[in-house]
C-alpha cells in the first residue's frame, strides 16, 4: 500500500511521469498567476498549444533513462495513463484545455496508507488526476484512504497579478499543491505561495492532526509555486536550503537544529527554456530539484556539477541524468516523479 512518510527513505515504488500530449493550456489569468505573472496576457496568448513534438519526444526519452535507472536500483516503477490534454473542458465560469502529466508530484500528496489529491488553483489541471484513477482506485482496494480536497470554483477575482510580493491566489478557497508540503515524518511543513492559500492549510490541518500529524505553517518565505527548490530534506538531520530565497536568519524554525546546506545562484547551471520567444515557465532553480533514492543517493541533473560536488562533502553520492527539457516543462526530477512507497515508518525527527 501507499506509504511515503518523508523524502529521504529508501524508495521502493514511484511513479514517473509522461511528457505525451502535453500542451501549454488556454491563457487565462489563472495561467498566468501560476507560472508567468510578470508577463501580460497578450503576451502569453502565443504561447497557446501543444508543445513541440521534438520537445515532447526528447522529455519522453529523458523519462524512460529515468525510469530505467530507477528500475535498475530495484525501484518498482508505475507510470500514468495517457491522456490527450489539448482537448477542451469547461466548469460553469470558464473554459480550457489541459496542461500535462509531466509532473505527478503536483496534485497528489502520499503519506501513510494515505493519499491527499489536491485542489490546484490551475484551471488547467482540475482532470489532470484522471491519468492516476485505476492506481489510486486499487489502492483503495488494498486499505488506502483516498481523500481530495473541494474542487475549487476558480473564479478570475481568485487571481492577483499587481503586488507579487504577495502569492498571485487570495485566500478565497482552498487551494494547494503537493510540493508545497514538505513531509517530515510526523511533521509536515505547510508552505503559503502562488499554489498554497491558509484556507489550505486550514483544510489539511484538519485532515492530518486527527491522524496524528503536526501541520506547520511556512508563510512569507517564498511567494511562487512549490517549495521543492527551496527546501529539500536529504537526511535526519541535514537539509539542502536555496540561499536566494532564504537566508541564516530566515527560514523554516523547525529546521533550526539541523545542518543546513546553502545553494547560492552561483553553484546552479541554468537551464535553457525552448518556449517561443524564451520565455521560461520556471526559475533557473529548477537544477536544485532532486529525487532521493535513499538517505545516501539523489538523481540530479547531470549539469549540475558544482551542487554534486557539494553533496559529496556530506557523504551524498548523485546520479546525474539529462534534464533537457525539466525548465521548458516546469519540473525537475522531484517534480517528475511520485515517491508512493518508502521503506519505514511514520517518525518523529524533532
Amino acid at each position: 500500500m501507499i506509504s511515503s512518510n518523508n523524502d529521504w527513505d529508501p524508495l521502493e515504488e514511484v511513479i514517473v511521469g509522461t511528457a505525451d500530449y502535453s500542451t501549454l493550456p488556454t491563457m487565462s489569468k489563472s495561467v498566468q498567476a501560476f507560472s508567468y505573472a510578470e508577463y501580460s496576457l497578450e503576451e502569453l496568448k502565443s504561447l497557446e498549444g501543444p508543445h513541440e513534438q521534438r520537445i515532447r519526444d526528447e522529455s519522453n526519452e529523458d523519462l524512460e533513462k529515468l525510469a530505467d535507472t530507477l528500475k535498475g536500483l530495484g525501484v518498482k516503477v508505475h507510470r500514468p495513463k495517457s491522456i490527450d490534454h489539448s482537448k477542451e473542458f469547461s466548469s460553469p465560469d470558464w473554459t480550457t484545455t489541459g496542461w500535462y502529466t509531466f509532473c505527478p508530484r503536483d496534485l497528489l500528496l502520499p503519506l501513510e496508507n494515505l493519499v491527499l489529491e489536491a485542489a490546484s488553483p490551475g484551471r488547467c489541471r482540475q482532470y489532470e488526476s484522471r491519468a492516476y484513477y485505476d492506481y489510486l482506485t486499487q489502492q483503495v482496494e488494498e486499505g488506502v484512504e483516498w481523500i481530495a480536497a473541494p474542487k475549487p470554483i476558480l473564479l478570475d477575482d481568485l487571481y492577483q497579478v499587481e503586488d507579487l510580493s504577495k502569492p498571485t491566489v487570495n485566500n478565497n478557497e482552498i487551494i494547494w499543491e503537493a510540493p508545497n508540503i514538505v513531509r517530515l515524518g510526523k511533521d509536515l511543513l505547510y508552505q503559503v505561495s502562488n499554489t498554497g492559500t491558509l484556507k489550505g492549510y486550514q483544510w489539511m490541518k484538519n485532515i492530518v492532526e486527527k491522524r496524528g500529524y503536526k501541520l506547520h505553517l511556512a508563510e512569507g518565505f517564498y511567494c511562487f509555486a512549490h517549495f521543492d527548490s527551496t527546501v529539500v530534506p536529504l537526511r535526519p538531520g541535514l537539509v539542502a536550503f536555496n540561499g536566494a530565497r532564504l537566508r541564516e536568519d530566515h527560514y523554516p524554525q523547525i529546521f533550526k537544529d539541523w545542518d543546513k546546506i546553502w545553494i547560492t545562484p552561483e553553484m546552479m547551471y541554468t537551464a535553457p527554456t525552448q518556449l517561443p520567444g524564451g520565455i521560461p515557465p520556471c526559475s533557473p532553480w529548477i537544477g536544485m530539484n532532486m529525487l532521493s533514492v535513499n538517505p545516501n543517493l539523489v538523481i540530479i541533473d547531470e549539469d549540475q556539477d558544482v551542487i554534486r560536488r557539494v553533496l559529496a562533502k556530506h557523504g551524498i553520492e548523485t546520479i546525474g541524468l539529462p534534464q533537457r527539457h525539466a525548465r521548458t516543462m516546469s519540473g525537475g526530477f522531484h517534480c517528475q516523479t511520485l515517491d508512493v512507497k518508502r521503506k519505514g515508518g511514520r517518525q518523529d525527527y524533532f
